[in-house]
């Protein structure tokens, strides 16, 4: 009876111990990882870099239907203290369908120059206590981004969401929140320079154009979308890609065509009232709030 109650003291004993040194290395792995992380509307990126070299980068796409895309990217990178070099070396790919069939699948391939291509190559910008890994390649053949990172951090910097919020670009936030790194255009490749504003432009409508759809859901409906054009150009440091927005947020365009000295964009949410964007209205990049 004394043997057994020793070797069950002894269990217990080595069995604690054993916890102990499993949470331990859990811990010391979450401590020698750093992670950068995008979260958007069912669209969600995690880049974990480990101290050993290797990462994983993981993605998932769901659809409103309730099916969802994974991507798991495995594979070792080098780091300087200005950037990251991805070397990936396989892809754990899940696809879930639910609609019309729910279908699951799992595959494990070796990474290839496909429509899994993932950027590989990252310049790390730190401003305040934030961290970003910035890109200028774009992630596979099958994105459908027009914009690279440093195009799509500079649209959020000007619109003045930055860097309280975060587009599609990979962040962290350090744990020292008393960390504030000044501002530094001159960390961003010179060419990207000039897509980061100094100060907002102001701009005014002089001329819009009505476009008229037939609604698809109904047919006796219409969809109507505007056609803007502003009094502002390329010399007056307007850029392809700028928002401008009226000062009561209801009406706004991206500016998708430019000329010397004046520049035109479309807001497709259809069926406006049209006294939110008569010509005359001012717009900004950014309003004072």
């Amino acid at each position: 009876m004394k043997d057994i109650l020793l070797i069950t003291i002894l269990f217990l004993v080595l069995s604690c111990s054993h916890k102990e040194s499993s949470d331990s290395k859990i811990k010391a792995k979450e401590n020698d990882t750093v992670s950068f992380v995008y979260n958007g509307f069912n669209h969600h990126r995690k880049l974990d870099l480990i101290s050993n070299q290797e990462f994983i980068r993981f993605e998932s796409v769901a659809s409103c239907f309730g099916d969802m895309w994974i991507e798991k990217h495995f594979g070792r990178y080098t780091a300087t203290d200005s950037t990251i070099k991805l070397e990936p070396r396989t892809v754990e790919l899940i696809v879930y369908t639910r609609f019309p069939e729910e279908i699951d699948q799992k595959l494990i391939l070796p990474y290839g120059p496909d429509s899994l291509k993932i950027n590989t190559e990252y310049k790390i910008f730190s401003w305040k206590n934030k961290e970003y890994l910035l890109s200028e390649e774009f992630d596979s053949i099958r994105s459908f981004e027009s914009r690279n990172d440093y195009q799509k951090f500079a649209y959020y910097y000007n619109i003045g969401e930055e860097p309280n919020y975060s587009g599609n670009y990979l962040t962290r936030l350090k744990k020292d929140s008393t960390i504030n790194i000044p501002w530094d255009i001159y960390k961003i490749p010179k060419k990207y320079r000039d897509d980061f504003l100094e100060e907002p432009i102001s701009v005014r409508i002089i001329d819009r154009k009505k476009k008229v759809e037939i609604d698809e859901y109904d047919p006796e409906g219409e969809l109507v979308s505007w056609r803007i054009k502003i009094d502002k150009g390329t010399k007056n440091g307007v850029r392809k890609g700028f928002h401008f927005i009226t000062k009561d947020d209801k009406f706004f365009i991206d500016v998708d065509s430019t000329q010397s000295s004046v520049s035109f964009g479309s807001c497709y949410i259809y069926n406006m009232d049209e006294k939110y964007f008569r010509i005359g209205t001012e717009m900004k990049t950014k309003w004072e709030r």
